[in-house]
Parts: C-alpha cells; structure tokens; sequence
C-alpha cells in the first residue's frame, strides 16, 4: 500500500512538471519563423537541475503524507470543536 501512495504522488508531481514543460514549449515553438533560436544543453547545468529534482522528490515524499495528516487532524478538530 505504501508502495502504490509513493508511486501516486510522484506521478502528480510529474504530470505537473510535465504539464509546465510543455507549456513552455508550446510558447518558444509559436515564435515567428523569422527568428532563428538554437537551445544548447551545459552538462553542469543539466547535472544541477537533476539534483534539484531529486531534493524536490526526497523532500515531497517524505513531507507529504506528514502534511496531509497535520491538515485534516486541524479540519477534523475544527470540525469538533464548533
């Protein structure tokens, strides 16, 4: 079961990258045809970005279930307590 929530939550997480990405994309590729663009892809900065993807997902995995949990013991004693 905890298998499947971790998988869960790193598909949300990249289906919203995902969606931000092509986004992006979508906006560089409706450029005039005028102009000329070429993108060039820096090994350190590729490497940089991985680890920043990788402390993102560490950080979510391990601080998304705690949150959910504080959340609705706040929502449920709210609740109660009216």
């Amino acid at each position: 079961m905890k298998k499947r929530k971790i998988i869960f939550e790193i598909f949300d997480s990249l289906f919203i990258m995902i969606l931000c990405f092509g986004t992006l994309l979508t906006a560089m590729l409706m450029k005039d045809s005028s102009i000329r663009l070429s993108y060039t892809i820096h090994m350190k900065t590729f490497l940089i970005v991985l680890v920043g993807l990788f402390v993102y997902f560490a950080f979510v995995l391990n601080n998304s279930e705690k949150g959910l949990k504080k959340t609705i013991e706040h929502l449920y004693y709210q609740v109660v307590n009216e």
